[in-house]
């Protein structure tokens, strides 16, 4: 007993001397400008290194062991308080009450599923991380009023990709794993985080960024990545993902480096589809499919349909293992009752998000993933001239890709990949504005030789 108290103590003590050094921190980045760019690349890296350092996150309250969910517990990262910190360098300035709403009214739905929860205080935890990452959203938005900062949030993911490009590799030659999961704890965790890097830079490597190498190795690193998670739902999203970001800029008027790549792309394609195939069939030898006996997603969609009908305002954010393996709900959908099955959350965001906070709380939570991904789309298409359009319009991807991989996966609510996509979001509304302001002079894409497409 005396150890785990004073195991409480130590954690708010560190929390305690965390929360001092954000003060401090924001003056020595206000007045030290170089420190800058070393701030905003670690920044985007750290979702990608979290989930192996635990370190990074302060465990406020943990009901681990006890609680099954997307969260279970209060925590404070140190992503949480570097954007704390850097609150006060920013310039002053609101972010547009537009820009802002579609979260806030899911965190109001969200809110609203704690009247019906079980155990408010678990609902509470999901609730309080999409607060922290709508704060991060915030912060990263004000702050790419810098044009700068876009750019180095995305050398930091970068950075974070090529960690995880490195742990691939050994896990499936090293340590012959056949899907492979890089630094998280799944492989869909990283295939969906893949997501953020791939196409982003391949959208700045067809605008005419001018680092090719790095944008090159990038891509193609974060295409390994994608083939050897052996995600069917990971590789076929990426692959429409790429032929959409493709039609887009062939739309926007084709060149000759548009063109250089995208046969460029073709041919990797053909080198990577047989490794693509080795590493699907060293996954399906293992463990066959089966699905032609048993559907887990259909079934657990059934179980969260089952929810839905009996509690139309949601069970509690953060609660549907609970509902679904104590109230039966899981056994009469047919989900099949191992332990590993009963204890899982079901396989789709949006059925998830209907489960647990209701119509009101689905409905809001596709406002605020459609608000971000259409401001990218239209204000990338009418900049699609400069740099940051052209990037804009690689976020529209990231995000439609991510929306309809989710219709497959929850791992969107993951705190490492909603902080990518708070990040995401943040960066798009920022340059948007930044855009949109009079008299901005943005930076210009590089064509070489444009060709309309009726030329071609």
């Amino acid at each position: 007993m005396s150890s785990h108290k004073g195991y409480r103590s130590l954690k708010f003590g560190v929390l305690f001397l965390a929360l001092l050094a954000i003060f401090p921190l924001g003056l020595l980045l206000r007045s030290t400008p170089a420190l800058r760019k070393p701030f905003w690349i670690v920044f985007g890296a750290l979702p990608f290194f979290a989930a192996a350092i635990p370190m990074f996150d302060i465990g406020l309250l943990s009901w681990s062991g006890y609680w099954i969910g997307f969260v279970y517990g209060l925590q404070v990262t140190i992503i949480d308080l570097l954007a704390a910190a850097v609150l006060f360098t920013l310039p002053r300035g609101r972010l547009p009450m537009w820009c802002k709403l579609p979260f806030l009214l899911y965190i109001f739905a969200a809110a609203l599923s704690l009247l019906q929860a079980d155990e408010p205080v678990a609902a509470s935890f999901g609730l309080l991380q999409f607060v922290r990452i709508f704060f991060v959203m915030v912060v990263v938005a004000r702050a790419s009023a810098d044009p700068d900062v876009p750019f180095l949030i995305l050398k930091g993911m970068a950075i974070g990709m090529a960690a995880h490009f490195v742990a691939v590799l050994y896990q499936r030659f090293q340590l012959q794993l056949p899907q492979t999961m890089g630094l998280f704890i799944h492989q869909n965790t990283l295939g969906m985080a893949a997501h953020f890097v791939l196409f982003p830079h391949l959208a700045l490597l067809l605008a005419g960024y001018r680092h090719v190498r790095y944008l090159v190795g990038m891509v193609v690193a974060t295409i390994v990545v994608v083939v050897f998670t052996a995600s069917r739902a990971t590789v076929g999203f990426s692959v429409i993902g790429l032929g959409t970001l493709f039609v887009t800029q062939a739309l926007a008027g084709l060149t000759q480096r548009k063109m250089a790549v995208g046969f460029a792309a073709l041919a990797s394609l053909l080198i990577v589809a047989p490794l693509a195939i080795s590493t699907f069939s060293n996954r399906f030898e293992l463990n066959p499919l089966g699905e032609s006996q048993y559907d887990e997603r259909a079934a657990f969609n059934r179980a969260a349909s089952l929810i839905l009908d009996d509690y139309p305002l949601g069970v509690g954010i953060n609660h549907y293992v609970h509902m679904a393996r104590d109230f039966g709900y899981s056994e009469r959908a047919g989900v099949i009752g191992f332990e590993g099955n009963r204890n899982n959350i079901v396989h789709n965001a949006y059925w998830l998000t209907a489960a647990e906070a209701g119509y009101p709380g689905v409905i809001a939570f596709c406002i605020m993933l459609i608000v971000p991904m259409f401001v990218a789309w239209w204000t990338g298409w009418r900049s699609r001239g400069t740099l940051e359009g052209n990037l804009l319009l690689g976020f529209g991807v990231t995000l439609l890709i991510a929306y309809l991989h989710s219709f497959y996966e929850w791992v969107i609510f993951i705190k490492e990949i909603q902080y990518l996509l708070g990040m995401t979001m943040g960066m798009v509304f920022g340059i948007a504005l930044r855009l949109k302001a009079p008299g901005t002079n943005a930076r210009q894409a590089v064509p070489t030789k444009v060709m309309p497409i009726n030329a071609v």
